[in-house]
């Protein structure tokens, strides 16, 4: 048991700090994210692991205990045994003894497999604690990429702006304001006389209306009411 669980640790342990060197070869704040995502799965998996490392040992402490008091009670039980005149005590003896030596050996790899587990879930514990601050410091700088990549962003924006206005005033530099200016008068020159001549015109033909008005009134003799 002890050799699996070192064996998923290690095998955990590697999958969270290749995360972590893959991150640092990265060059964009999402694929970053991402990773650190991973990373927190993997911190999450090795939480999972330590839990039960943890729940393991105490079974294993409790199991020891209870094993410890049965060999006591054992013992015992062949201290009276042997002070016993019935016809099978010695061999009620000897099978307790046998059962003793059983359990102590259960005693023993118990002992060693507790030890095991213990030193691996106080390094398991150890190396959570520091993926976790790795993983905060992560996420700070990840904070601080985004804000200069936001950053990064809004200068190149304002300065393919600047660049575009560049080239705008670049290309009208040519164009004479002055030159529009003379075009555009004398083309409100032309309009204007060509307004005036058609108010003229329409003088004109009022006069010449006139006379033909006046004979028409010379006939015509005012009713007095």
């Amino acid at each position: 048991m002890a050799t699996f669980l070192q064996k998923l640790r290690t095998v955990t342990l590697g999958t969270a700090h290749d995360l972590l060197d893959k991150a640092i070869d990265l060059n964009s704040p999402a694929s970053i994210r991402q990773y650190l995502r991973d990373l927190e799965s993997a911190l999450d998996k090795m939480k999972s692991e330590q839990a039960v490392q943890d729940g393991q040992i105490r079974t294993s402490t409790r199991e020891k205990s209870e094993l410890e008091s049965k060999i006591a009670t054992d013992k015992e039980t062949i201290t009276k045994l042997m002070a016993s005149t019935a016809p099978n005590a010695k061999d009620l003896v000897r099978g307790k003894a046998a059962i003793v030596l059983q359990n102590q050996t259960r005693l023993t790899q118990l002992t060693q497999d507790i030890q095991t587990q213990t030193e691996s879930s106080a390094k398991l514990h150890t190396t959570v604690t520091n993926l976790e601050n790795r993983h905060d410091l992560m996420v700070a700088r990840v904070r601080d990429l985004e804000r200069l990549d936001r950053d990064s962003k809004a200068k190149e924006a304002a300065a393919k702006a600047l660049q575009n206005a560049g080239s705008l005033i670049d290309s009208g530099a040519s164009i004479s304001v002055d030159d529009i200016e003379s075009k555009m008068r004398a083309r409100n020159d032309v309009a204007n006389a060509k307004f005036d001549q058609a108010i003229g015109d329409t003088h004109v033909n009022d006069e010449t209306n006139s006379e033909d008005i006046d004979a028409l009134l010379a006939t015509l003799t005012p009713v007095n009411q």
